[in-house]
C-alpha cells in the first residue's frame, strides 16, 4: 500500500517537472508584487505664488521641462529650477513667446501662430528717498 502510494505520488510530481525527480523548478517561480521599492516624490510645484516676498538665491519653482519660463530677475538652474535673483514681489503672467531663430518654434510663430506661456517674474520695489547727496547732508 505505501508503495503505490509513493508511485503516484512521485508520478503526480513527475507530471509538474519531468527531469527533475519532483523538484518544482525556480524559473517558474512569481515575482513577489509586494517588494517592489517605491519612488520618492520629486516636489515639482510652484513654491512661492503670486503676491508673495522673496529673497535672492530663493527657489520660485520645480518643474519637469520648461512648464514656466524666466522672467525679469528670475535665473534658470541646470534642471529647470527657477531662483529668484534679487529680493521683491512675484509676478506670473502669461505672454506670448518670441523665440530665438534657432528655436524650432522660430518657424511657426513667424507664420503667425501665436504661444502663450507662463513668465514667473520678479519685481523689485521701488527705492524711494533712500539715497542723499553729501552736499545735502
Amino acid at each position: 500500500m505505501a508503495a503505490s502510494i509513493a508511485r503516484v505520488s512521485s508520478s503526480l510530481l513527475s507530471n509538474f517537472s519531468p527531469g527533475l525527480g519532483g523538484l518544482i523548478s525556480v524559473r517558474f517561480a512569481k515575482p513577489v508584487r509586494n517588494k517592489r521599492k517605491r519612488t520618492k516624490g520629486k516636489h515639482r510645484k510652484i513654491y512661492e505664488h503670486e503676491g508673495t516676498f522673496v529673497h535672492a538665491g530663493q527657489v520660485l519653482a520645480k518643474q519637469l521641462g520648461l512648464r514656466f519660463y524666466p522672467g525679469e530677475n528670475v535665473k534658470l538652474g541646470r534642471d529647470n529650477t527657477l531662483y529668484a535673483i534679487t529680493d521683491g514681489k512675484v509676478l506670473i503672467s502669461a505672454e506670448s513667446l518670441s523665440p530665438y531663430p534657432d528655436s524650432p518654434l522660430y518657424g511657426p510663430v513667424q507664420n503667425g501662430l501665436v504661444i502663450k506661456k507662463k513668465f514667473i517674474h520678479v519685481l523689485c520695489p521701488p527705492l524711494l528717498g533712500k539715497f542723499r547727496l553729501v552736499s545735502q547732508i
